[in-house]
């Protein structure tokens, strides 16, 4: 028995639309696009596009002359306390060549120290400028320093001016001094050129 065309037809609708089913089925799901490549890295760059410099290390004895500011002051004839002082300690270096250069305050205290002991017959000087509430400025000559959290203690002795007994804030700026490195380091100062300031810029390497 022949079947009927308008039975073929429907038919034959139905069984192409369950093929197309199936075959979307076993189609694999489309891959998630890729992550973009990192860009490259120039190892001759800095991240801001300009040439990297490479750091200097100095491991020999170099001149310094140490800036160091507090809040407040205190003397009693003997001992120099400053309270508030910060975590870092600046330098400068003028010759051989023009260096600028900054030490936590805690580097500051095993340099000094060391430095005294070196010179224990003739301690550095430094000026001391004190701001308020009765300005001053005089010479002082300091000895060994302890620390207590943000309070540098000196031993000080002054050498010209009349100094307040309290005031603040404050600033001391060294005389110039050699300083050595301390033992069992290698290095003194890392270091590296400057564009902006034209010369060298350090940190404690210790």
């Amino acid at each position: 028995m022949r079947l009927s065309t308008r039975l073929i037809a429907p038919l034959a609708g139905v069984l192409l639309a369950a093929s197309g089913l199936s075959a979307l089925a076993q189609t694999p799901p489309a891959a998630a696009p890729a992550a973009p490549a990192a860009p490259a890295v120039n190892q001759g760059l800095t991240q801001a596009g300009t040439p990297a410099r490479p750091e200097v290390q100095i491991s020999r004895p170099i001149e310094m002359l140490l800036t160091q500011q507090a809040a407040g002051m205190t003397f009693d004839g003997k001992t120099l306390t400053l309270t508030g002082v910060p975590p870092i300690t600046s330098f400068r270096v003028e010759r051989p060549e023009r260096i600028g250069g900054t030490m936590t305050t805690e580097q500051f205290v095993k340099l000094w120290n060391a430095t005294v002991a070196v010179f224990k017959n003739d301690p550095p000087n430094a000026a001391l400028t004190v701001l308020g509430p009765t300005p001053a400025q005089v010479i002082i000559e300091l000895g060994t320093v302890t620390q207590n959290g943000t309070t540098l203690t000196y031993n000080a002795t002054l050498l010209d001016g009349d100094i307040p007994a309290s005031g603040g804030p404050v600033s001391i700026v060294t005389a110039p001094v050699v300083y050595r490195p301390l033992e069992a380091t290698g290095t003194f100062l890392k270091c590296w050129w400057s564009p902006y300031w034209v010369e060298r810029v350090c940190r404690a390497g210790w």
